[in-house]
């Protein structure tokens, strides 16, 4: 891995990205989990509906079994930029 790797995985460090967040933040990248409602109250408190399929025909756990052993930076470098 290049020196980019380790940047992104020393990012991801210092904000304490637990496996979950992780988790979370690659299914919505990778289309395997969609946003099906925003949610606001009257505080200010933001709730957010995600929807996947975790069936064995399910999007989401072709993409765990493709990343399970990946690290994040490794997986953030192999998305496309702008």
């Amino acid at each position: 891995m290049g020196k980019d790797g380790n940047q992104f995985d020393k990012v991801f460090n210092k904000y304490s990205l637990s496996p979950q967040q992780i988790a979370v933040i690659t299914g919505i990248l990778l289309d395997a989990l969609v946003v099906q409602a925003v949610l606001v109250d009257n505080n200010q408190r933001v709730e957010i509906v995600l929807e996947g399929h975790l069936s064995e025909k399910g999007k989401v756990n072709t993409v765990v079994n493709d990343i399970y052993n990946m690290k994040f930076g490794e997986i953030f470098n192999g998305f496309p930029r702008k």
